[in-house]
């Protein structure tokens, strides 16, 4: 079974958007190029949440195995993580928080939120339609 994008355990909601890696003029794939645009991606999206929602505040921690934690405040964290060029950003309830119903609609009350900001920095964000039995993921873009 092939494999997907990773986001956070017991996610509340995921954002994806897709990331494209840059090439040099020779047309070969730049890797500290490539980076330099990631990391630039990751500090323009905590600045923008950050502003918008200011109980946020950086971490870093890692959730499963491949979904970075970078943002949380007493209610949720917000994950990302990257697989060949499709990014998830994800939010879900602490797993020490005191009231998971409040934490849940804190996650749903900043949902528009985030996908103005996704939208605003990537230009393109993406909806999740199915997955076929194979793990194939299948998307659109959102309107």
């Amino acid at each position: 079974m092939s494999r997907s994008v990773s986001y956070l355990n017991n996610a509340e909601f995921v954002l994806y958007f897709p990331f494209e890696n840059e090439y040099n003029e020779e047309g070969e794939y730049d890797n500290d190029l490539s980076q330099m645009n990631w990391d630039d991606t990751i500090e323009n999206l905590k600045a923008e949440i950050k502003a918008k929602l200011p109980s946020y505040y950086e971490v870093d921690l890692w959730d499963n195995r491949e979904t970075r934690i970078f943002l949380q405040n007493n209610l949720c964290n917000i994950g990302i993580s990257e697989y060949c060029g499709l990014v998830s950003l994800s939010v879900a309830v602490k797993d020490d928080t005191w009231n998971d119903h409040f934490a849940s609609h804190h996650a749903g009350q900043i949902r528009p939120i985030l996908e103005k900001i996704v939208d605003d920095i990537t230009g393109t964000r993406l909806i999740h339609k199915a997955t076929a039995s194979n793990g194939e993921a299948f998307f659109e873009r959102a309107i």
